[in-house]
């Protein structure tokens, strides 16, 4: 799948519902030192703009029984790992199968391509790796990290945070609702209004970079031009930011720049691809992927 400037931005709603709309399965073991008694796995088509916390609870459920001492499990000590990484529980879960996974969707026609499909990842309540992962203190936590991140988004995008600040109770908890129930229309009635109208109102665009293998993000300002009567692409940006993956603007020669599990097109819009294809916390979260 690519995002490219045609012939998917010419329906954005519909390129806005897909998004919202695309899933990870994943296959979930119990880690074998903390079970009492084999278990089969949990399977579970999850959200790829959600996070693992709120799928925890159901998650818990099924394995707590299993534990060597099920009375003893608080779910907040939960933890998730693939390939001996521990998953960032305040990262969307599709940001980071594509990042961990490393996976490049140039390749969907190839029959040889591993996919990591069904992802699989090991469950862990004991020993949680506090030099890596953020405590995780109560269900609070989650949000508090997400209100952050939207609202640093917002400043990123206006010079200031008052769209986000000036949200009626309703439509802050809407927002958050949308996200915690997986509901669209709750969820886009509410984040229309923090997009400005025009791309003039937009001053810089909220993005992350993800670079491969290593723990690296690379988070700069944006514009989304680079003159009056250009816009700023993924290509413009990638070539100014990262010129050694990136040599040319219009052509993938070294990386591929990755979102919601598609390849990128590098002539895309910044600022189109900001308003259809953000993540719920309001930025670009983009992953680099080296070309075989």
């Amino acid at each position: 799948m690519s995002l490219s400037a045609s012939p998917l931005f010419k329906a954005k709603s519909d390129l806005r519902r897909r998004v919202w709309d695309g899933v990870v399965p994943i296959q979930i073991i119990l880690a074998a030192d903390e079970a009492r008694m084999s278990v089969d796995p949990y399977y579970i088509n999850a959200s790829r703009i959600s996070y693992f916390p709120l799928l925890f609870p159901q998650i818990t459920a099924y394995f707590k029984p299993y534990l060597r001492d099920p009375d003893s499990a608080d779910s907040l000590e939960w933890w998730l790992e693939f390939e001996d990484v521990p998953l960032r529980w305040n990262w969307p879960i599709g940001l980071l199968y594509d990042l961990l996974t490393g996976l490049d969707p140039s390749q969907s026609d190839n029959p040889d391509h591993d996919w990591h499909l069904p992802w699989t990842l090991v469950l862990h309540h004991n020993r949680y790796p506090t030099e890596t992962l953020l405590r995780l203190r109560n269900t609070g936590d989650l949000v508090e990290n997400w209100v952050n991140r939207v609202k640093e988004a917002d400043f990123i995008r206006r010079g200031n945070a008052t769209t986000v600040m000036n949200l009626s109770k309703a439509d802050s908890t809407n927002l958050w609702s949308g996200v915690e129930t997986h509901n669209y229309d709750l969820f886009w009635s509410v984040a229309k209004k923090l997009l400005p109208s025009e791309t003039s109102s937009l001053r810089h665009i909220p993005i992350k970079i993800y670079l491969p293998s290593s723990n690296k993000v690379l988070q700069t300002l944006v514009p989304p031009h680079l003159s009056p009567k250009e816009p700023h692409t993924v290509g413009t940006a990638l070539h100014k930011f990262l010129p050694d993956l990136f040599p040319s603007r219009r052509t993938c020669l070294l990386a591929r720049p990755i979102l919601h599990g598609a390849f990128l097109g590098m002539t895309v819009p910044l600022a189109e691809l900001l308003s259809e294809c953000m993540y719920t916390d309001g930025y670009l979260h983009i992953c680099i992927v080296m070309i075989a």
